[in-house]
């Protein structure tokens, strides 16, 4: 059950992400630079912060108990991310949305999912398959199923451009805009790599032990749900009670620890709690994805100042409200995947991006159908297209396939 809920949500997160510009399509007097600052605005600063510091237990103290590493970390591979982000935003303008999304989820889950496998993440994703595993062998046959789709993709998208007569040999123009792409699709998997490689400690330091709880404890590999009772107190095989309720989910494992070493027992164990706290999932990406932010808003400020035009930016509130409904688009995506990947498992950091990147990549061809990308194109490249979503498909459920073999 726990498996299925975590595929549900990775594949929700992926069609979230990949239609959540849909808005721009809207507006009129909003330019690039005023849709994306008030955008990535919301859904980097705005919405990750505000559910930080209202929902986690004392949030600034919990921040200043995480190890400086693990947030320095998080923030690299997001300024790689926010360049990503930035040029994705600009080849939505320059080849589509449609296009766009392939290429990005082509090339992004070809780094995001094999990596992990290869250069093991944090907490839960320490002990992920090997690439060449049974696991991580069916992953990978999945993620060559993904890139066949991109490549059935980009051949509708070239055909579609044909048509509508929109490619242009200029490097300003669909040239300059394929290249963007494939940059930002090799950066975009580094959006994964945010959470993956620094989600533990961050984490276990926002989490925190409620009395009357059900907790999850890993001794030395092996999970288990606990029941914290009023007092607080946890019971374990092989130690006494031990008070956990109050702490942070990092103290409580430390606590549990101890007691395993001091006991009758006196043994040495690792031990991991986990809380299942929503609010301490999205503090990962509020602390880990100020690089990112910095990079996109930074961008966009760059373009207002270029063009003067920040008059436009607070005379059009309507369009602001649409720009940000992108930032809730793009912040309910993340936290959707970040705890989808938790309950995938041990290769969740792989396959939950696997999944969330072939859906985000459906969820933008089908952006691109319904907001008229696709008018007026009819026979092989629509039907090329019709294929490279099936494949996608296909995509998915071999990953979610080789996830069930761990």
């Amino acid at each position: 059950m726990t498996t299925a809920l975590g595929f549900i949500l990775v594949a929700v997160a992926g069609l979230i992400m990949g239609s959540s510009v849909w808005p721009y399509k809207l507006m009129r007097k909003y330019q690039f630079e005023h849709w994306w600052f008030v955008g990535m605005f919301t859904g980097l600063i705005v919405l990750p912060w505000g559910v930080t510091l209202l929902f986690c237990h004392n949030p600034i103290e919990s921040i200043s108990a995480i190890p400086i590493e693990a947030i320095i970390y998080g923030n690299l591979f997001s300024i790689g991310w926010g360049i990503a982000n930035t040029l994705c935003g600009v080849c939505f303008m320059r080849i589509g949305v449609a296009l766009t999304g392939a290429i990005l989820s082509g090339l992004g889950v070809s780094v995001g999912a094999i990596v992990p496998m290869i250069f093991k993440g944090s907490g839960l994703f320490s002990s992920a398959a090997s690439i060449d595993s049974p696991a991580g062998l069916t992953v990978l046959f999945g993620v060559c199923v993904v890139l066949l789709g991109v490549v059935v993709a980009s051949f509708a998208g070239f055909g579609r451009d044909r048509i509508l007569k929109k490619q242009e040999s200029t490097s300003g123009g669909f040239a300059g805009g394929l290249i963007m792409a494939v940059v930002a699709g090799i950066l975009s998997s580094f959006c994964a790599f945010v959470f993956v490689y620094s989600q533990a400690p961050i984490v276990a330091n926002m989490s925190h032990v409620n009395p009357d709880s059900t907790i999850d404890v890993t001794i030395d590999g092996t999970a288990k749900s606990y029941q914290v009772d009023s007092e607080g107190e946890i019971k374990i095989e092989g130690i006494e009670a031990v008070v956990v309720g109050g702490m942070s989910a990092q103290k409580a494992s430390e606590k549990i620890q101890a007691a395993f070493a001091t006991g009758a027992a006196s043994k040495e164990v690792e031990v991991q709690v986990a809380t299942g706290s929503i609010a301490a999932n999205i503090s990962v990406w509020a602390l880990a994805m100020l690089g990112g932010a910095g990079v996109n808003l930074g961008y966009a400020i760059y373009l207002m100042a270029k063009n003067n035009s920040w008059s436009v930016l607070f005379a059009n509130p309507k369009e602001a409200a649409l720009a940000s409904l992108i930032g809730v688009g793009f912040c309910t995506a993340v936290s959707l995947v970040g705890t989808g990947m938790l309950l995938l498992g041990t290769l969740g950091a792989s396959v939950g991006w696997g999944i969330q990147q072939a859906m985000q990549m459906t969820g933008s061809q089908g952006l691109g159908f319904i907001s008229g990308e696709w008018r007026g194109v009819h026979g092989k490249p629509r039907m090329q297209m019709y294929a490279a979503i099936a494949i996608l498909i296909v995509a998915s459920i071999i990953m979610a396939y080789g996830n069930s073999l761990v």
